[in-house]
């Protein structure tokens, strides 16, 4: 329904006010909530008519209300007839907090209308006018520090235009609002926090938000509880966990939200998708499965993930915030995030944090720029970062953007060739044969280097990762074999062989001692894990490991069947570690159909000794190298079996070619029919390498039962010369 005008012209208040009181403020606020249902432009256009003659500031603040509403129908799109009124009275009445106020809200209307022209040249469009409406809200608080719509409207602001300088003033403001009042209304409290935080006074922070959190509005209080739980998480205060997983089942929409926005930079649409058809029930769930799931796939303890996860978004937002109003994109442009908070840094940083290696080189002719290097077990990411912009349109010196190659990056061209390919020569032997190489070499050097950051980058944007780091690199090996069984549960091996190199050892009464930290996980294909073990073992022996010395050890997992993908790191120590590439495991059901287990190889003198069953020992080695000559014991299970049965085991040895091709016809064959004594067949053979040469094998075995059904395994070794 549309108000006409005359019901407008009997809200007007009278001109005889001489100051503002806060009845004042009611009736200008009936007044703006008055002309919100008027649509008709001709009518608000006569009404501003009418106040052009009157002098008094209520008058000139009511001409500005209509003047406003006008340029929210677009009828005056960039508020120029409010900024005009509302110039005129904060310049003869400065003490009108009102009047600051909406000349704060003009700026932004106009910030608006400049942002909306797409003929507007440049990447800063209306951030003129967003910190002139900063400094009017700021001289609104001066007025009067009680006034909360302006302490509401400059935090807002501030925060907004990502702009660091403005964060602690408007802080300073904000805390004498606070101290102007007995009791400060929660929405104060909570603005007033999150520039607390802003500003790296976390304690302070934390303080005001649980004011905040106590206050009667519900919905403020819900919220502050939110702030409370990501800055005590970000600050890994002990509480962190329990707030965040306690709101979390608030039917609060903008509190969901924003659970749902601190999701978005690391978690796929198909999570966000599963998050958003949560109910208030089920959220606190699955938020816990979520960054758990995290915890276990990074090797960490639980809760790391998560206060980690708020530590780098609080860093990147202060550190890699775009400060521009707009983004252009180039040919040269290898990602396109769409953030319109962060910069590619800000990106990469909140998926995979702080980077092993950071270059930030002075090169002539280059524009700013940065190259990022993180070392992981399953291969190390490179990311190039370029601001600046170029011939072929896009960035900005405040805007940093991933480039595919240092070549790419913004006044490559115009840069000497030596001095770009050298300031990276740190990073990759690759960047010295771009520049010494012959003609041909040099182009394939180039073409790697442009594949690695290409590949990091499709990598890099699309996961996160929360890589364990040690000081000292351990000479370590592990194998996880799935083998044996628990009560019916399956069970996965994890074998692992740590040698001489920085260690640490303990010294004891008759020798030394080592404790070894082992971490395993186990994750299906949604990368759920559905394994895991975090243990120390204390290995005690005469005298400290020396070259060729090996310290083996074992941990079992129960496990579902399945194919899985496993992960582990190995540790002795507080600084020497190693995380070992992701493999994958197979581990068959413990029955009812005939399955073959994975095969485990041993030699007696590097071999972790497991008991499956009462006076049976196996040997299982982490290592896939055996000497030529040697005599290697294997080992395996077939679930499903018929006691009495008799059932064909084939063994055979086949040797693997140089393009990776296994022979048709194998270099060693043993075939056995064995009756099974029960339903699972613990088989122990001995293999003789005496007649291998030294290369790349794999060792076969096929079990088949009377009915022809079948189960084959394989696995890989290597042969090697023995040293002498």
């Amino acid at each position: 329904m549309v108000a006409r005008l005359p019901t407008l012209l009997l809200l007007v208040l009278p001109s005889a006010l001489a100051g503002q009181s806060t009845s004042d403020r009611a009736a200008f606020d009936h007044l703006r909530d008055s002309l919100a249902v008027v649509y008709d432009t001709a009518a608000l256009r006569t009404l501003q008519r009418s106040f052009h003659d009157r002098r008094d500031p209520a008058g000139r603040v009511e001409l500005a209300l209509v003047a406003l509403r006008r340029a929210e129908l677009q009828a005056d799109a960039d508020a120029g007839d409010a900024r005009d009124a509302l110039r005129g009275v904060v310049k003869r009445w400065p003490g009108w907090p009102v009047a600051w106020h909406l000349l704060a809200q003009a700026e932004i209307r106009r910030a608006a209308w400049e942002r909306a022209d797409s003929l507007a040249l440049g990447n800063r469009i209306g951030t003129g006018s967003l910190e002139r409406a900063v400094e009017n809200e700021r001289r609104a608080l001066d007025a009067d520090p009680r006034y909360l719509p302006a302490a509401l409207g400059l935090a807002d602001l501030a925060l907004g235009l990502r702009d660091t300088a403005l964060y602690v003033p408007a802080r300073d403001a904000l805390r004498r609002a606070d101290r102007a009042q007995a009791d400060p209304p929660a929405a104060l409290l909570l603005a007033r926090g999150r520039l607390e935080r802003a500003t790296d006074e976390a304690d302070s922070a934390l303080a005001v938000f649980r004011r905040a959190a106590a206050g009667a509005d519900s919905g403020v209080s819900a919220m502050a509880r939110l702030e409370q739980a990501r800055t005590a998480l970000a600050a890994g205060a002990a509480d962190g966990e329990r707030l965040y997983y306690a709101e979390a089942a608030t039917s609060d929409t903008a509190v969901v939200n924003g659970y749902r926005a601190d999701l978005a930079p690391i978690a796929p649409d198909s999570d966000l998708t599963r998050f958003d058809r949560l109910t208030s029930a089920d959220r606190s769930a699955w938020l816990k499965r979520f960054w758990s799931d995290r915890d276990h796939a990074a090797l960490r303890a639980d809760g790391e993930r998560l206060r980690e996860h708020y530590r780098r978004l609080l860093y990147a937002r202060r550190h890699f915030a775009l400060t521009i109003s707009r983004r252009y994109y180039g040919t040269l442009d290898a990602y396109r995030s769409g953030s319109e908070e962060l910069d590619d840094r800000g990106v990469i940083y909140v998926r995979h944090g702080e980077p092993g290696t950071r270059l930030r080189p002075f090169v002539f002719g280059l524009m700013p720029n940065e190259t990022w290097r993180y070392g992981q077990a399953d291969g190390d990411l490179l990311f190039h970062f370029s601001a600046g912009y170029d011939s072929n349109g896009g960035g900005d010196l405040y805007d940093y953007r991933l480039v595919e190659s240092v070549l790419d990056l913004r006044g490559a061209a115009d840069a000497p060739d030596d001095q770009l390919l050298l300031s990276r020569e740190t990073l990759s032997p690759l960047y010295g044969r771009m520049l010494h190489w012959g003609p041909n070499g040099a182009a394939r050097a180039r073409s790697r280097e442009r594949g690695i950051g290409r590949a990091s980058i499709e990598y890099g944007t699309t996961t996160d990762s929360y890589e364990l780091e040690f000081a000292r690199r351990l000479a370590a090996y592990g194998d996880v074999i799935g083998i044996g069984a628990r009560k019916g549960v399956p069970l996965a091996q994890f074998v692992f062989a740590v040698g001489a190199a920085a260690t640490t050892p303990t010294p004891t009464i008759d020798g030394v001692s080592y404790a070894v930290r082992a971490r395993v996980v186990l994750l299906d294909a949604a990368e759920h894990a559905v394994a895991h073990a975090d243990t120390t073992l204390m290995f005690r022996v005469n005298r400290a490991l020396t070259r060729g010395q090996y310290l083996i050890g074992r941990v079992e997992l129960p496990t579902p069947a399945g194919h899985f993908a496993w992960r582990a790191a190995i540790e002795q120590g507080p600084e020497a570690g190693l995380v070992l590439p992701t493999d994958s495991v197979t581990v068959r059901s413990a029955g009812p159909t005939l399955s073959l287990s994975d095969l485990a190889l041993g030699i007696r003198a590097a071999s972790a000794r497991w008991n499956p069953a009462p006076s049976d020992t196996v040997l299982l080695t982490p290592f896939n190298l055996f000497l030529a000559g040697s005599q290697v014991e294997l080992y395996y299970e077939a679930a499903g079996a018929q006691a009495g049965t008799a059932y064909r085991h084939e063994i055979g040895v086949f040797r693997v070619g140089r393009e990776g091709q296994v022979d048709d016809r194998p270099v060693v064959t043993l075939r056995v029919d064995e009756a099974a004594r029960a339903d699972v067949i613990r088989s122990h053979r001995t293999l003789q390498l005496a007649r291998l040469k030294p290369g790349a094998y794999v060792v076969e075995v096929k079990v088949t039962a009377p009915d022809g059904t079948a189960d084959v395994r394989r696995r890989a070794i290597r042969v090697v010369k023995p040293e002498h």
